[in-house]
């Protein structure tokens, strides 16, 4: 799932079901970390590379590990840097048959073929993981807001 914003559908039930359990900050690190190439390519004008080795198993642990290591004091951070890494590793797997997700196994095994089905099914979580942030910034900012006000009487 290159350049797509859909990597992100799977954080809204989390964040709906355990709220404030992951954090998006570590959870968008990692997912744009692992497509790095991706969105160079799309900056740069570039053709979109194959999937590299940070696409398997062992690629996107370190990643998570890499981007867990500033935040491993917080729980939410580290949670949502490894998160990020096993469900991207699993999304794009589903998708892409270029990808090796395990260096032991010989291809895709994962592969399902599931490009368009799967991307229909994240946008509605996509869309509302969007509502959920508008939703915590319009708190957050109504209470910073109220507590200038009082501070000001």
């Amino acid at each position: 799932m290159p350049l797509t914003p859909l990597h992100f559908g799977v954080l809204a039930p989390v964040n709906y079901f355990l709220p404030g359990k992951v954090s998006l900050i570590s959870f968008t690190l990692v997912n744009a970390w692992i497509d790095h190439r991706f969105i160079e390519a799309a900056f740069t004008g570039q053709p979109l590379p194959a999937h590299d080795q940070i696409h398997n198993l062992v690629g996107v642990l370190i990643v998570g590990t890499l981007v867990a290591m500033p935040g491993v004091r917080s729980a939410k951070w580290v949670v949502g840097a490894y998160f990020a890494a096993l469900t991207h590793l699993i999304l794009d797997g589903l998708v892409h048959p270029d990808m090796q997700p395990f260096h032991w196994m010989e291809g895709n095994v994962l592969y399902m073929g599931l490009m368009e089905p799967l991307s229909w099914a994240l946008l509605p979580f996509m869309i509302w993981l969007v509502f959920q942030v508008v939703r915590s910034v319009v708190a957050w900012t109504e209470c910073r807001w109220k507590a200038l006000r009082s501070t000001l009487r």
